[in-house]
C-alpha cells in the first residue's frame, strides 16, 4: 500500500519537485469580474467547500504585513483516465493568492495511479494530513475524517467486500487522527449503512456571489414589484429577515417581499434536509397573511 505519511513528509520537506502553475483554471469568472472556485477542478477533502471569512482574514493580514512567505505550496493530482489535473490541497491558499493579484503559484503535482494506486481514500488521507495544524490553513476536522472513512467503505463495497472497515483500517485511522475514538468511528459506520455515504460539500457563498444572486432575482419576471432582500443565513430566519422585510416594504412602498436564505454551516444544511425549509416557508406565509403582505422565501443551493 502507498505510504501516505511518507508522501506527506516528502511534500512538506520539499523533497518532491515543485513547479509553477497557472491558478486561473481552478476558478470560474462571474459576470461582475470576480472569481469563485471551479468544483470540477478540485478534490473536495472537507465537508465544506471553503471558509470565505477565513480567506478574507488572511488576505487582509497579508495586505497589511506584506508577508506572503507563509502561503503554502499547492498540491495537485493528475487523473490519467480523465486527462485532468485537480487541486487537492490549498483550496483556501489558491483563492487567497488570486485575491492578492497572483495568477501563478508553486505546486507539487502527483499522479492518481502512480502515487495513490488509484484509491481516492488515499487521496483524501493525504489532503487531511496536509491540512493538519497549519497556521495558514483550517485544520482537519472530525467531519473531514468521516469523509475519508466513508470513501474507504465505498471502495470496500466496490471491491465486493463488506462495507465495514477491518480492524486494521480502523486502527490506522485512530493512529493518524488521535482526536477520533473507536466509538465515534462505530457511530459513523452505523450511519453510513443506514443513510448512505455520498454527500456533496457545503457550498459557501462570497459577498460577490450573494450580490449577484440578489440581482438575479430582481431580473425575474416572477418577482416584479417585489422587494428583494440580501440573501441571509437561516441561523436567525425568524429574526433579521422579519424586521428587514417590514422596513423595506415601508421604504419602497410595496407589499411584496422575497427573502432568500442560504446555509453557512453543515448543521444548517442538515436542518433544511430535516424539514426546516417547510417550517420557515409556512412561518412567512402566515405572517404575510396576518399583515396583508406577500412574503415569499427561497433557499440557495447548499451543494
Amino acid at each position: 500500500m502507498t505510504n501516505i505519511i511518507k508522501l506527506q513528509e516528502e511534500i512538506e520537506s520539499e523533497i518532491r519537485s515543485v513547479k509553477e502553475i497557472d491558478i486561473l483554471p481552478y476558478f470560474i469568472k462571474l459576470a461582475d469580474g470576480s472569481y469563485v472556485p471551479n468544483p470540477k477542478k478540485r478534490i473536495q477533502v472537507r465537508e465544506r467547500d471553503r471558509d470565505v471569512d477565513f480567506i478574507e482574514r488572511i488576505v487582509n493580514k497579508v495586505n497589511q504585513t506584506g508577508d506572503r512567505s507563509k502561503l503554502s505550496t499547492l498540491t495537485t493530482v493528475y487523473f490519467p483516465e480523465e486527462d485532468e489535473t485537480k487541486l487537492l490541497n490549498g483550496n483556501h491558499t489558491v483563492e487567497i493568492e488570486l485575491l492578492l493579484g497572483m495568477q501563478k503559484a508553486k505546486a507539487v503535482n502527483l499522479d492518481f495511479v502512480k502515487d495513490f494506486g488509484g484509491k481516492m481514500s488515499l487521496v483524501l488521507r493525504l489532503g487531511n494530513l496536509l491540512n493538519r495544524e497549519d497556521v495558514e490553513r483550517n485544520s482537519t476536522s472530525s467531519a473531514d475524517v468521516k469523509k475519508e472513512l466513508y470513501e474507504i467503505m465505498d471502495e470496500r463495497v466496490a471491491d465486493g467486500k463488506d462495507a465495514k472497515p477491518s480492524d486494521d483500517e480502523i486502527d490506522d485511522l485512530i493512529s493518524v487522527y488521535p482526536f477520533i475514538t473507536r466509538a465515534t468511528i462505530g457511530q459513523w459506520i452505523s450511519y453510513h449503512t443506514t443513510a448512505g455515504s455520498r454527500r456533496a460539500p457545503l457550498k459557501s457563498y462570497s459577498k460577490g456571489e450573494l450580490k449577484l444572486q440578489k440581482e438575479f432575482y430582481s431580473k425575474q419576471r416572477k418577482y416584479k414589484g417585489y422587494v428583494i432582500l440580501e440573501p441571509r443565513t437561516i441561523e436567525r430566519w425568524d429574526n433579521t429577515g422579519v424586521s428587514q422585510a417590514f422596513i423595506n416594504c415601508k421604504n419602497e412602498n410595496t407589499t411584496k417581499v422575497l427573502i432568500p436564505f442560504y446555509c453557512d454551516s453543515v448543521a444548517q444544511s442538515e436542518k433544511l434536509e430535516k424539514g426546516e425549509d417547510a417550517k420557515i416557508t409556512n412561518f412567512y406565509k402566515e405572517l404575510g397573511e396576518y399583515y396583508g403582505l406577500t412574503f415569499e422565501v427561497d433557499f440557495l443551493s447548499c451543494e
